[in-house]
């Protein structure tokens, strides 16, 4: 799975202020802190501490990352429209700052990657995973009554939640790490027993979240990271040793299942969990029936319901990411976002496609993202934090992947045309 050659380019080396160790550093320190989802504060403070340093040091923008940006602006304009019928309502207005938030930070994950990409690519990369741990880690002791922690990150009596206040949201969190660490172990990098470890840790928080859209989630993922691995490189030992890990995998997963199912407690809620829906899904006033319910009215109001008021028709929120965008934001920022998702889904494809040094972080985004796609029929995940990192690093993905190759055949033309000149000059005169 060998990419290119490197070659001298700006998009992988490290500016020259001097900082960027301190930049690195702050940068995996934010995306850790995404996890902590108990205490918004840190999330926030880092967030816009990282916006300012980078800015402050130089933040580049490249005309790739316009589209990005347009989209995030029209889109939060729909919502701040919807919003003004209602902006004495604390709720709607603070809905709407986390958005706008949320998109500032979207843009800035995308921006962040146009210089020493790799590097600041690792930092992301292992913040998400120390977050993961962290959370998982916390959430186990907790289950198994570790004492002072006994009962204190779980929900719903039996629920592992981590360091968030919804056990979904944990378990699709987890997603994205878990992927990260199973692509290192299937590209071969760093230490097994150790990336095997951190994994195990990672997938038994989603398996204890109970959480049935993390379960498919981390099921898509893990096949969609397979395949793309398998598809995108030309070696055939690779592909054997990919065969291989999946075999291994899937007895690995089979052993560790039939223990932790052997314990009872843990078997009666998987059994309650594991259904296609549950009483709550169910019936006229039920989440899907509440959602066909919502349609015939909303067709007739082009501004939606207002922001986050979905519930005060519905007794809760629609649970369908794509119809919280209509009533959230009306017509046309429903519309923006489902053109969103799309164009987005098509870039990153495209991205995980291309042969570059920034390829193995794009195919894990795509595994990460397909399933989060799934999930927006089935819950409402249009402020997620960590959503909107990996909107921003797949739309940069996208660009630094576009430039890099062309860098990389201007470079590749310019050393052929010089070996053809040095040749030349090389052979005698008649």
């Amino acid at each position: 799975m060998r990419g290119p050659p490197p070659f001298p380019s700006r998009l992988t080396l490290p500016p020259r202020h001097g900082l960027e160790i301190l930049l690195l550093l702050w940068l995996g320190l934010t995306v850790f802190s995404s996890a902590l989802v108990l205490v918004d504060v840190i999330y926030n403070v880092m967030a816009v501490g990282a916006v300012g340093l980078f800015t402050l040091l130089g933040l580049r923008l490249d005309r790739a990352n316009v589209p990005l940006i347009l989209f995030l602006a029209l889109f939060n304009i729909a919502g701040l429209i919807a919003l003004q019928p209602y902006l004495d309502f604390d709720d709607s207005r603070d809905f709407m700052l986390g958005t706008c938030f949320v998109a500032v930070t979207a843009v800035f994950f995308a921006l962040v990657l146009n210089e020493n990409a790799i590097r600041r690519l690792e930092a992301i990369k292992w913040g998400f995973i120390a977050g993961a741990l962290v959370a998982a880690s916390v959430g186990l002791a907790s289950y198994v009554g570790v004492p002072g922690l006994e009962g204190r990150f779980i929900m719903f009596e039996s629920r592992v939640s981590g360091t968030f206040r919804d056990p979904n949201v944990f378990g699709s969190f987890l997603v994205l790490p878990a992927l990260f660490v199973a692509n290192d172990i299937l590209r071969g990098r760093g230490s097994l027993p150790v990336r095997v470890g951190i994994f195990s840790v990672i997938a038994l928080g989603i398996f204890l979240s109970f959480s049935r859209g993390s379960w498919i989630a981390l099921v898509v993922g893990l096949s969609m990271l397979v395949m793309l691995n398998a598809f995108t490189t030309r070696d055939g030992a690779t592909r054997a040793r990919l065969a291989l890990f999946v075999m291994f995998g899937f007895v690995f997963l089979v052993l560790g299942l039939t223990m932790i199912l052997s314990v009872d407690p843990i078997y009666e809620v998987f059994r309650d969990r594991f259904t296609l829906t549950k009483d709550y899904d169910s019936g006229p006033d039920g989440r899907f029936g509440s959602q066909l319910r919502s349609i015939p009215k909303l067709l007739e109001m082009p501004f939606g319901y207002g922001p986050n008021r979905f519930w005060i028709f519905y007794t809760e929120n629609p649970h369908n990411t794509f119809l919280m965008a209509f009533s959230s934001y009306g017509w046309m920022g429903g519309i923006i976002f489902f053109a969103f998702i799309v164009t987005t889904l098509t870039i990153a494809i495209r991205t995980a496609l291309m042969r570059t040094p920034f390829q193995p972080y794009a195919i894990v985004l795509v595994a990460g993202f397909v399933p989060h796609l799934i999930q927006m029929f089935q819950i409402d995940m249009d402020r997620w934090r960590h959503l909107f990192m990996m909107y921003g690093m797949m739309w940069g993905l996208a660009a630094i992947s576009t430039r890099w190759l062309a860098e990389y055949r201007a470079y590749a033309h310019a050393c052929y045309r010089a070996q053809i000149n040095l040749s030349a000059s090389a052979q005698p005169a008649e």
